[in-house]
């Protein structure tokens, strides 16, 4: 099964830098356990301002599925994998929910080790509704392998 199938390649991605380090963490907090990077500024595709699926592919092969309920163009733009801040780096502090964004963080240094190597990424693009978001992408990993990049 083509596991593209629905889906409309949106484009490569590039980057502006490689292998950023974060910043210093402030007195009192630590780093989750994605948060040591190194880190990639990256520049994404034109991506649609709809809810919807997004696929990381390598060489043909899909690296990562995930959904969205915001716009695909917020979750893969600056404020969500393409830039990592030193906040997204935070470990949550017990009985809050403050700090942290371990998939942005796991996701973004994943891709700065594909880039730095010299290898190509692409994001393919599939909208749906907001409240079919969730639902799709599971029934893409159930119909599709889980991609290495997936938990």
């Amino acid at each position: 099964m083509n596991p593209f199938k629905g889906f409309i390649l949106s484009g490569h991605i590039s980057y502006k830098e490689l292998n950023i380090a974060p910043a210093p963490l402030p007195v009192g907090r630590v780093r989750n356990k994605y948060g040591d990077g190194p880190f990639a500024k990256l520049i994404m595709p034109k991506l649609p301002n709809e809810s919807g699926l997004y696929i990381w592919e390598l060489a043909g092969q899909v690296m990562y599925i995930g959904q969205t309920r915001t716009p695909l163009s917020m979750r893969l733009g600056p404020q969500g994998y393409s830039t990592i801040s030193n906040y997204n780096t935070f470990a949550r502090q017990p009985g809050r929910t403050n700090g942290g964004q371990e998939t942005n963080c796991r996701i973004n240094a994943l891709a700065n080790q594909i880039l730095d190597s010299g290898g190509n990424l692409n994001i393919w693009v599939r909208t749906t509704l907001p409240e079919f978001a969730l639902v799709s992408e599971g029934e893409w990993i159930r119909t599709n392998e889980k991609p290495p990049w997936n938990r």
